[in-house]
């Protein structure tokens, strides 16, 4: 290893706070600098447009990759350590977590309904397709896109940061618990922060925000229950792919098996549409953790090493 970069993997190998915002920066500027060469890159080539937004998500795995790499080897902490370890229970808890999602958008789907705040304009549409071949591929590369937009999403916001603001927190002798609850907050408001620009997707930036926000509250609870991404990035993924492919949005090209107009403006069905969902959502992943796990522990995170 270069000496100009020995101190700096000293300290981001130290569990401290100075540690802890080493790690959380390096693994920023890894992650940003590889997705934006990889995306210009990319950007030169000319993709089919069955693929979907699957080439737009590709510089986003290219990005975590570069920062497992990079911490793996800085500052010798492993992928499991943000709770990306592949294996059995990893897949089954992915799969549990869509169906969970699946379940979650269900539920969200009927109360738009109920409320009269959304109706259904069309059913069955190929989007832009025009056979059911392209239409299949096209599902398939969506599903693919958001598989990586859940994986670097949660890798990112719950796994980077949420652990490494414990770390930090607790090495300043905040206990576990606090530290932990403190952690979700904190990277749920800025999780939400980076979807201001959503009103670009029709929603206004008041919904966007409120929307990223309960998100990351409930993706954080998933994380820090299991001390695992797979179930964060299971709900993740079905989530995405619902509002996407089951009850897709009125403008979007993608294929769906419903077109459903949704509440954009932050108001009292808005709240009604959130909350109810939310709250299934919640129980459903605790039920999920007590039948896998045997019992709903305390919502922190264990120490580095504490498998």
């Amino acid at each position: 290893m270069s000496t100009r970069l020995r101190p700096v993997s000293r300290i981001g190998s130290e569990v401290s706070v100075s540690g802890a915002v080493v790690r959380v920066v390096v693994a920023a500027v890894m992650f940003v600098a590889t997705f934006a060469a990889v995306g210009l890159v990319l950007a030169q080539l000319s993709t089919p447009d069955v693929l979907t937004n699957l080439p737009n998500q590709l510089p986003m795995l290219c990005g975590v990759a570069a920062v497992v790499l990079v911490i793996s080897y800085a500052f010798e902490t492993t992928p499991a350590a943000y709770g990306l370890s592949l294996g059995r229970q990893w897949l089954n808890d992915f799969a549990g977590g869509a169906v969970i999602g699946a379940l979650f958008q269900a539920v969200s789907t009927a109360a738009i309904l109920a409320t009269g705040s959304g109706r259904i304009v069309s059913s069955w549409s190929m989007g832009v397709f025009s056979d059911p071949v392209t239409v299949g591929l096209a599902i398939g590369a969506t599903a693919a896109a958001f598989v990586i937009v859940g994986l670097w999403e949660d890798f990112i916001f719950r796994g980077v940061l949420i652990r490494e603001l414990v770390v930090g927190l607790t090495s300043r002798q905040v206990s576990r618990p606090a530290a932990t609850g403190s952690a979700v907050v904190v990277s749920a408001l800025v999780f939400g922060a980076i979807h201001l620009n959503a009103g670009a997707a029709g929603l206004s930036a008041s919904v966007a925000v409120v929307q990223a926000v309960v998100g990351g509250l409930y993706f954080g609870l998933a994380y820090v229950l299991t001390d695992s991404l797979a179930l964060p990035v299971g709900i993740h993924f079905s989530t995405n792919l619902w509002t996407s492919v089951v009850f897709g949005q009125p403008e979007s090209g993608y294929p769906a098996a419903f077109r459903l107009t949704r509440p954009f403006d932050l108001g009292a069905d808005l709240i009604v549409v959130l909350l109810l969902p939310t709250a299934v959502l919640i129980v459903a992943i605790m039920l999920w953790v007590r039948v896998t796990r045997g019992e709903v522990p305390e919502a922190s995170l264990r120490p580095v090493g504490e498998r």
